[in-house]
Formats: structure tokens, C-alpha cells, sequence
């Protein structure tokens, strides 16, 4: 275990700063023409198309393709060297089930933070979560990372931020095949065929399939992606674009690995890779997406858009939850709660919006609606003591295991207290929103520019249950709410640089899992958590484009977040779900791109995070008396966190990349007993292209090139470590592509 380096900020901030200067210097002897990512086109964080030196907010472009360069192939990898974004990756080692912060954000549930959107249409499961592992990665052209709350522009959900997961568009002739080969007997082969004529017409076809048999015992996961786009003008001054994917990946999950209450880790069977649980535990998830676009332009200064997507999910999910209260070191034994969960998930979303430009006012308006239904049904396994009297031990689904061999101890043929697969909630789920926003870009001068904007949403959620605790019912549980968005912003464009300030607020439904409904459980007060934002920015370029930055100082506040307090009511359910549990966070995010050299390119990343709790009262239960942690610092959010990269192109056909992460301690229980977690990882990455076969190209990456052991920190306990998730070890990937 490390302890926070309280200097670190200060170091860093100098650091950046000698990076600024350098760069200058250097920078001031260089005559190389580069393109620059302040000229990319971002939509995300306005609705409409700006290269995002002239966007007042804080946005990050990820191509996928430079991602896979690097051997970032790992959900959640798109995060990696974002600022102002931190994430610990729990159950399972990508995608699975992570923690996601943005500017220190924490959720209440799975990642309940931001909003993901696909193509700009809201990608949120049932549970009011992004689900990451349903993402068709393979067909993902770019990303953009919108921090801050963006509720005004696309509702519930952007709280702290949006991710934008953008497919391709067809836009030449050409085709690619491309396969890869990696470390623990990685295979994937993908192959496109993209055709576009000058009229605009376009077809995009594209398949992938992947295998791996992950670094861990039980990580094994299999994943196929089919995917068709076509583009159509309709028109002089219309055209049609829709797309479709099939999406089928089957995964097995691994465990997490038990640790003392100051966080040092317990050696166990089989060091990281060991697999201690309860089996089979998987992730297995099939759907189909499929979205259309209709555009028409009746006027030169106006744009009419209607926009739908359907989507349809089937999965079948095993996990071992990690119950702490069976941990016993003294008997090298340790506990899970064994879980299976098989849903059905069908949403519907459809948008009209309308593009106006008239004199200096740019307006963005529109009405949106979504429909989700969740079909699900969840089985429990281990040792059960159903009305708590002691005979089986007070356990809940414990299953027991003894980490110095790996094997399950109590689950014997004898054990009559022992269930198996266990059915205890059935349900169907209904989730309707509706959403109204106007947004208008108003031109002040030629140089400063205004944006207001506001959106109302009404929500609301119907689950029938026809199990609850193993006891078939009948039972009906409603609730809804609604919220308003508001947006100001202030910008001044100066031609090579933007400074601005901006206020947003965003919100979560708060509705959470289907279980926290349950009327003999659960009483509801339905209120929607909100974040209010500040910001000020600063971006800019020098050196005829080779020097570029982007800064931002953030203060928010959080209200109205969901927690568990005893029913005051005696002749209710013994839990009332409702709001209370404030925070605010504050911090610095600062980007420096910059060409010291000719071929050279280079990138610092820095972030500095400062989030306090400034009321949090956990209610006391069976007489203990309340417990205060107002003041503390939320769990999981490192204070400093760097990311540099250096890429050099030695000739036409060779280019090399070497990356460096840094993460800070961070506070792991809710007390802030205990701060560790902090790691650095180095990667290296080369791209080269064979002479006189232009096309055909090699890309290579190792990345955690030192093969470092670093872990995720938990605590299931508000007082101590409870559990760790371990980090990737060294693992390298090539990939042959063919163009033709």
C-alpha cells in the first residue's frame, strides 16, 4: 500500500508548465505543416457540427482506429488518457462491469454518471445504466467525450458528461481485412467493403470476430459483430441513412481476489490469474440495433431532422458477488454470493429536431421519446437462512470458499441450507420518457458568442412482479418524476484560440435496479439526483498549429442523490428509498499537444481532482446510532492523474509510439481509513507499411511494457478494503491489415 504524495500537483502543474515552454521553443524552429485536433469536427457537445477550437467545452476525440494501434482493445480503453476521466475495472477485466468517474463523479449504481449515445441517440439499459459490454465496438469509427453535464441537450443520464460512440459513414471505394494475434491466444478478423458515389450514395458492409482466452483463469470471452450502413440522397434536398447490427458476445467472468481491511492483498491458489468462486459465472449478451436518419433541408438556413432507433437484448449473466462479512483469513476462507439473472430488453427511441439559422441566432430544437421494457427473472445459489433465525447461520446466498485451495466448501450434499439457482424476483419492467429542448447560439459580435439553452423530461417506471423473495405475488410498483435543464454559456473567439465559461446542469432518473421496487421491501419518494456545473476554458494554438492546448477549471455541486434510510412509517416496507447525500467537486484539466520536432508529435495530459462529500448521514440500523461522513472524500477518484505520448515517424513506411499513464492513490473506503490504488503503466506501439506494397500494413503494441502488478481497490464495508480487482499484465497484439 502507497500513500498520497501530497506534492504531486504541484510537481505536475510545474511540469506542464516546462511543457508549454519547451514546446514553444522548439516549436519556433520548426516549418512541418501538421493537422491539428482542435480542427476536428465535434457534435456532441452542441448538436451541431464545429471543429472544436470553436466549441465552449471540454471535449475528446478517440479514433478507434488509434486506439487498436496502441493495443487499447479493452472496453473502457477508450477512457485512457481522456482528462478529467478515471475508471476501476471490478467483475471481470474490460467491459464487464466498471466504475466510471468524470470530474470526480461518482454513481449510485454501475455507471448511472454519464450518458452514452450511439450516432448521438441515447444508449441506456432498463436499470438507468450504460451497459458497456453491449456496445458494438467493432462498428465504432470515433468517440467523443464530452465532460460536463450536457441533461439540456439529451436528458436524463448526462449527469457528468456524454459519450458519443460514432459508427462509420461510407465515403470512398475501398475494402480491408484486416487480423489480429496477441498474447493468451487472441484471434480477431474483421473485413469492410465501403462503396460511395458522387450523388451520395453510400454502402457500408462490415464483420468481425474475435476469440481470446484472457489473461485469467475463467476470462474467456467470443465475440461476432455484422454491420450494414447505407446512405441515400432522397431528393435535391433530402437523404436517408440507416444502419443495422447484429451483436452476439459470450464472456466468462472472472473474480475478484480478497484483501485485509488496509488493503494489502491476500495471497490466494493461483496468485492473480486464480479464478475463486462459484461456477459457471458468465456474461452472455445477443442483440440487434438497428437506426434510421432523415434529413431534409426546405431552406438554405433550415435543416428538418427525424431520427429512430430500436434495439433488442437478450442476456443471460452469472456473477459471484462478493460478500465480505464471510471473509475469515484465520481459515483462508472467503465468500460469494452466487447470482443469475436471465432478461429480455426491447427500447424504442424517436426524435424530431430542427436546424435554424437566422441572422446571428443558430437555434437547435426538438422533441425526443423513448420506450423501454426489461423482461427479467434472477436466481440466487449458496447458503440462504430465509427468515433469518439463525439455523443456517443469519447467510444470504453465502457460498464459501477456501482460498488457499480454490475449492467451494459448503456446498455439500449434506447441506440442506444450500440452494441452487434459487428463483426470488420476476418482473416486467416499463420505462416511457419524453424530453423537449431549444437551443440558440446567439452571435453577440463578431467575436463573442452566447448559447441558452433549456430542456424539460417527464419519466416515469411501471415494474409488475410476479416473484419476490421466492413468494409468487401479484404486485404492481409505479413512480415518475420530471426535471428541467437549463444551459448558459459565454464564449470569445479570438480566431486562434477560444476562452470561455459556461453553466449546465444535468440528471439521473435515480430509478436504479428493478429489485429496489419491490413494494414489501421498498417505499419510494421519486426525485431526480442533479449536478449544477461551472466551468471556464481556454483553448487555443500557436506556432502555426504545431503548439495546441486546452484547459478548464470546474466546480460542481451534486443534490438530491438517492439513498437508503429505516421507514419511518412502521406500517410500511422496512426501507424508504429517497434523496438526500450532497457533494461537490472541483479540479483542473490541462491538454498540451505540440511538434518539438520535425515528425515528431507529442501529447501531456494532466488532471488535478478535488471532490468532498458535504453532507453524507448514513442512517443507523437496528439501534446504532447514525453514522456522519460529511466532509470526507468520495471513494474511487485519484487526486492527480497524468498521460504522455511521444509519437515519431523515422520514414514513410515506420512510425513508433510510446505511451505513460499515471494514476494517483485514491481514497478506497468511505471513511478514507485507506488510500492506495495508484499505478503507471508504459506502452509501446509501431505502425509501418511494407515498401512497394502500399497496401498492406503491421501494426504491433505491448502495452504494460514493465508488466506491472497494479489492482483496482473495493470495499464492500464503509470502513475498510474489502476485495481488489487485479490490473492487466503485459500483453502484446499484432495486425495485418490489407487494403484493396
Amino acid at each position: 500500500m502507497t500513500t498520497r504524495v501530497t506534492s504531486a500537483a504541484g510537481l505536475l502543474m510545474a511540469t506542464v508548465s516546462g511543457c508549454f515552454v519547451v514546446g514553444a521553443t522548439a516549436l519556433a524552429q520548426s516549418t512541418t505543416d501538421t493537422a491539428t485536433t482542435l480542427d476536428e469536427i465535434v457534435v456532441t457537445a452542441t448538436r451541431r457540427g464545429k471543429p472544436s477550437l470553436e466549441v465552449p467545452a471540454s471535449v475528446t476525440v478517440q479514433n478507434v482506429a488509434e486506439l487498436q494501434i496502441k493495443g487499447f482493445n479493452y472496453g473502457t480503453d477508450e477512457f485512457r488518457g481522456v482528462p478529467g476521466v478515471f475508471f476501476r475495472r471490478g467483475e471481470g477485466d474490460g467491459e464487464e462491469f466498471p466504475f466510471l468517474s468524470i470530474r470526480g463523479v461518482t454513481g449510485n449504481h454501475g455507471n448511472d454518471t454519464f450518458l452514452a449515445l450511439i450516432d448521438g441517440i441515447p444508449f441506456v439499459g432498463a436499470d438507468e445504466e450504460v451497459l458497456l459490454y453491449q456496445v458494438p465496438y467493432p462498428v465504432v469509427d470515433n468517440i467523443e467525450i464530452v465532460r460536463g453535464p450536457v441533461s439540456a441537450l439529451y436528458g436524463r443520464g448526462a449527469i457528468a458528461g456524454a459519450v458519443n460512440y460514432r459508427t462509420r459513414d461510407p465515403s470512398q471505394d475501398t475494402s480491408e481485412l484486416a487480423a489480429s494475434v496477441g498474447s493468451d491466444d487472441l484471434f480477431r478478423v474483421q473485413g469492410s467493403l465501403e462503396r460511395a458515389s458522387d450523388s451520395g450514395a453510400g454502402l457500408l458492409l462490415s464483420a468481425a470476430y474475435e476469440e481470446f482466452d484472457g489473461w485469467r483463469d475463467n476470462s474467456r470471452r467470443e465475440l461476432t459483430s455484422v454491420f450494414a450502413k447505407g446512405t441515400l440522397p432522397v431528393g435535391e434536398a433530402s437523404s436517408l441513412t440507416g444502419w443495422v447490427t447484429y451483436f452476439d458476445r459470450d464472456a466468462e467472468v472472472p473474480s475478484v481476489i480478497p484483501a485485509l481491511g488496509d488493503g494489502t492483498v491476500v495471497p490466494v491458489v493461483g496468485g492473480n490469474e486464480s479464478f475463486l468462486g462459484y461456477l459457471p459465472t458468465g456474461n452472455q449478451s445477443e442483440g440487434l440495433i438497428a437506426a434510421a436518419r432523415y434529413a431534409v433541408n426546405p431552406s438554405e438556413s433550415l435543416e428538418l431532422v427525424v431520427t429512430g432507433q430500436a434495439r433488442s437484448f437478450e442476456s443471460d449473466i452469472r456473477l459471484n458477488f462478493y460478500d465480505f462479512f464471510e471473509f475469515d483469513p484465520a481459515n483462508t476462507t472467503m465468500g460469494i454470493n452466487g447470482f443469475a439473472s436471465e432478461n429480455e430488453t426491447d427500447v424504442y427511441f424517436g426524435e424530431a429536431v430542427a436546424n435554424w439559422t437566422l441572422s446571428r441566432h443558430s437555434i437547435v430544437a426538438g422533441i425526443s421519446a423513448e420506450r423501454a421494457t426489461l423482461d427479467e427473472s434472477d436466481r440466487w445459489s449458496g447458503e440462504i437462512d430465509p427468515f433469518f433465525t439463525g439455523a443456517c447461520g443469519f447467510r444470504f446466498y453465502a457460498v464459501l470458499i477456501d482460498y488457499s485451495t480454490g475449492e467451494v466448501i459448503n456446498d455439500t450434499p449434506g447441506n440442506t441450507c444450500f440452494v441452487r439457482d434459487e428463483l426470488r424476483t420476476v418482473a416486467d419492467t416499463t420505462n416511457t420518457f419524453w424530453g423537449a429542448f431549444i437551443q440558440d447560439e446567439i452571435q453577440l459580435t463578431d467575436n463573442l458568442e452566447l448559447t441558452v439553452g433549456l430542456r424539460y423530461d417527464e419519466f416515469d417506471r411501471e415494474v409488475d412482479f410476479s416473484v419476490v423473495g421466492t413468494q409468487p405475488v401479484d404486485q404492481r410498483a409505479t413512480g415518475d418524476a420530471d426535471s428541467v435543464s437549463p444551459k448558459v454559456s459565454l464564449s470569445y473567439n479570438y480566431g486562434d484560440g477560444i476562452v470561455y465559461s459556461t453553466y449546465g446542469r444535468g440528471f439521473n432518473s435515480n430509478f436504479g435496479p428493478v429489485f429496489q421496487w419491490e413494494p414489501d421491501r421498498y417505499a419510494r419518494d421519486e426525485q431526480p439526483t442533479t449536478i449544477d456545473s461551472y466551468e471556464i476554458g481556454w483553448k487555443g494554438r500557436a506556432a502555426d498549429g504545431k503548439l495546441e492546448w486546452e484547459t478548464a477549471v470546474f466546480y460542481l455541486e451534486q443534490d438530491d442523490r438517492r439513498i437508503f434510510v429505516t421507514n419511518p412509517d412502521p406500517g410500511g416496507p422496512p426501507t424508504l428509498a429517497t434523496t438526500g447525500q450532497k457533494y461537490s467537486s472541483r479540479g483542473f484539466e490541462g491538454s498540451l499537444r505540440f511538434t518539438p520536432f520535425e515528425r515528431t508529435s507529442a501529447i501531456v495530459n494532466y488532471t488535478y481532482l478535488d471532490p468532498e462529500w458535504d453532507e453524507l448521514i448514513i442512517a443507523g440500523s437496528f439501534g446504532a446510532p447514525d453514522q456522519d461522513f460529511s466532509g470526507v472524500t468520495p471513494q474511487g477518484v485519484p487526486e492527480n492523474i497524468l498521460y504522455a505520448e511521444v509519437a515519431r515517424e523515422f520514414s514513410d513506411w515506420f512510425t513508433a509510439r510510446l505511451t505513460y499513464e499515471w494514476y494517483d492513490d485514491y481514497y478506497v473506503d468511505l471513511a478514507n481509513n485507506v488510500s492506495t490504488g495508484g499505478y503507471d503503466l508504459v506502452g509501446v506501439s509501431a505502425s509501418m507499411r511494407f515498401p512497394g506494397a502500399d497496401s498492406l500494413s503491421l501494426d504491433v503494441s505491448v502495452t504494460n511494457l514493465l508488466d506491472e502488478d497494479y489492482f483496482f481497490y473495493f470495499a464492500g464495508s464503509r470502513t475498510m478494503v474489502t476485495n481488489v480487482s487485479p490490473g492487466v499484465p503485459r500483453l502484446a497484439r499484432a495486425t495485418l491489415r490489407w487494403r484493396f
